[in-house]
């Protein structure tokens, strides 16, 4: 017996929402798997004080804070995104896998950036490098559901701007970055505060009621 469009749009449905709740698993994941280091920091130093192993390891402990930070506002990019969604297919899926593929692999670089001398320009390239591949990633799976109408709810009335804009300025962000640091590497990660002001841009848009 073949199914209803009924049953198909259920069977659609839990289906979406088990790759929405993957990439979520996945997130919850890479934000404790940066958190592991501190924890060793702390059991292999037991007897030092609180505020001298603060100190001394203050660049882990900042690394920690800003990749957070980061994971943080991607998964809201992300979740913005994929809430319009009714349906998916496998180039989406795909995308969203490399997307979080980098995700779980950025405690790496962020482990290297804050370890290594500040005078090596080479780990923070690396690093932002990292970011921007995350970022274009990001903006391929905003334009793949900008151009795929059926994916989306019927009744979502952003246009292409609306979908790609915030992602765009995320990206753009990296890459100052980037330029910057080959000029000055405590500039160039310094401008990453700009992130902050993307997250407010965004906030905007996912504010404004663009259905009837």
């Amino acid at each position: 017996m073949s199914e209803s469009a009924d049953d198909i749009r259920e069977r659609r449905g839990r289906g979406l929402d088990r790759a929405i709740s993957f990439s979520d698993a996945v997130m919850s994941i890479a934000l404790t798997l940066l958190v592991l280091p501190l924890v060793d920091i702390a059991t292999d130093n037991p007897d030092e004080p609180v505020v001298h192993q603060l100190d001394r390891f203050s660049p882990e402990i900042l690394g920690f804070l800003v990749s957070f930070l980061v994971i943080a506002q991607f998964w809201g990019a992300h979740r913005r995104l994929w809430e319009y969604l009714v349906d998916y297919d496998e180039k989406l899926l795909t995308i969203n896998t490399f997307w979080l593929l980098l995700i779980v692999f950025l405690p790496y670089p962020t482990a290297r950036l804050f370890t290594e001398e500040a005078t090596n320009d080479g780990a923070a390239i690396f690093y932002l490098l990292v970011l921007l591949g995350i970022g274009l990633l990001m903006l391929f799976q905003a334009w793949y559901v900008a151009v795929h109408p059926a994916l989306r709810h019927g009744e979502d009335r952003r246009t292409l701007r609306d979908q790609l804009l915030p992602t765009v300025g995320t990206t753009a962000v990296f890459a100052l970055a980037i330029l910057l640091t080959l000029v000055n590497r405590e500039v160039g990660l310094v401008s990453l505060v700009l992130l902050a002001v993307v997250q407010r841009f965004s906030g905007k848009y996912e504010r404004r009621d663009t259905r009837p």
